[in-house]
């Protein structure tokens, strides 16, 4: 009885921490695999005035499997023109980037609405898709960031801080994707 008083916390906190971090660690590749999809709809729709909201589209379907559909832990997503490091060309405030919170309240969900179907079409900064070079030899690179929060389910048991991320985004996990524009060549030839 006295060996297994000692030895039950350290098997406790060692399943739980097992369990947590697995679940933060499907949470992240859910995430990973969302905002990949989202940046690959960006990158086929290129200069298309529907492309972030379908960008923002495809990544709430991508999220399908976080509670509440990710919802509450997404905080900001960026759709930016990618320098070579990978980072916004400019700051992220600035005229090639795109900055938008969800917002359930709106019929887009998102916060500016993007969407030319609940005009007017808002960005959510001064990277339009019309502005977006998608011509061959000099197509831009697409880059999405995603900033969300995680809340451990035990971290009163285990010494684990909840990540909660605020806006502007500080204190965050964050996953990026960055895609080379499809060209968009349509019309050409004969």
């Amino acid at each position: 009885m006295v060996e297994m008083a000692l030895i039950m916390p350290i098997l406790l906190m060692l399943v739980f921490g097992i369990i947590e971090f697995g679940l933060a660690f499907q949470s992240r590749l859910t995430i990973g695999n969302a905002t990949q999809s989202a940046a690959r709809v960006g990158s086929a729709i290129g200069t298309g005035d529907r492309a972030d909201i379908e960008i923002l589209s495809a990544l709430e379907q991508g999220l399908f499997q976080l509670p509440n559909n990710g919802k509450d832990i997404i905080k900001e997503v960026w759709i930016y023109k990618a320098a070579a490091d990978g980072s916004p060309a400019s700051s992220c405030s600035g005229a090639s980037c795109n900055v938008y919170t969800y917002d359930p309240l709106l019929a887009c969900n998102w916060n500016p609405c993007p969407d030319p179907d609940n005009p007017p079409a808002v960005y959510g900064g001064g990277w339009e898709p019309s502005t977006r070079n998608a011509t061959v030899g000099s197509l831009d690179v697409l880059g999405v960031d995603i900033y969300f929060s995680h809340t451990w389910i035990v971290g009163s048991f285990l010494p684990l801080a909840d990540v909660s991320c605020t806006n502007p985004p500080t204190g965050c996990w964050s996953d990026t994707a960055l895609m080379r524009l499809e060209p968009q060549q349509f019309g050409l030839g004969g």
